[in-house]
């Protein structure tokens, strides 16, 4: 018992009383309540794979699991064998020519990047312009980071495309960054080269 009054003491940073719990575990947990409740839920929320992988794919992580010189950290960086298909990939299909050592840097995943980008661009109490509908890490790392979140919509009538006429309207004056994503998440809207124009140009 004197274990948990103690335990009790401690109290989280403060930046945490702005974070709730992760729209998709919200998500996640109500469709869990309904397949519970006999209903047959098509999920169309995180795009995480149903399927197992081809064989030949399982196979390949066999084989690269015995390496024994494949067990070490990574390079921060990525392999150069890695930097250079992901070169390879954007020209492929952007026709853009990326130098693969110094234009690419390899994440762990979304979040990692939107929160080192925060962190390196934004101070407590700036602002950072975020889409909606969007991504909602960009608003909870936002807010953990000690930032303002402005939001800007995104209407269908629009094709899920930011309205600049709008945007030139509002105060930019505390606006350190601004989010975009395409295939638009959650509409899967796509862009187009002359939005890239334009938003090189708003900037």
């Amino acid at each position: 018992m004197k274990m948990e009054n103690q335990a009790s003491k401690i109290r989280p940073a403060h930046r945490l009383a702005s974070v709730s719990e992760y729209y998709f575990s919200k998500k996640l947990k109500e469709v869990a309540q309904m397949n519970a409740e006999g209903k047959n839920v098509i999920s169309l929320g995180i795009g995480s794979p149903d399927m197992p992988p081809a064989e030949k794919t399982v196979q390949a992580l066999c084989e690269a699991a015995k390496n024994p010189d494949g067990h070490g950290y990574m390079p921060y960086t990525g392999i150069p064998e890695l930097r250079r298909a992901f070169a390879g990939w954007y020209k492929k299909w952007y026709g853009v020519e990326l130098n693969p050592d110094t234009e690419i840097q390899p994440l762990i995943g979304s979040k990692e990047g939107i929160l080192h980008i925060t962190l390196a661009f934004v101070n407590p109490g700036e602002q950072v312009l975020i889409p909606n509908p969007g991504y909602p890490t960009y608003t909870s790392l936002s807010k953990i980071l000690g930032a303002e979140v402005v939001n800007y919509d995104l209407k269908e009538e629009n094709g899920w495309l930011p309205d600049f006429d709008e945007l030139e309207k509002m105060d930019m004056s505390r606006v350190k960054l601004m989010w975009t994503n395409y295939p638009n998440m959650p509409t899967g809207a796509n862009a187009t080269p002359e939005l890239y124009e334009r938003l090189v140009d708003f900037a």
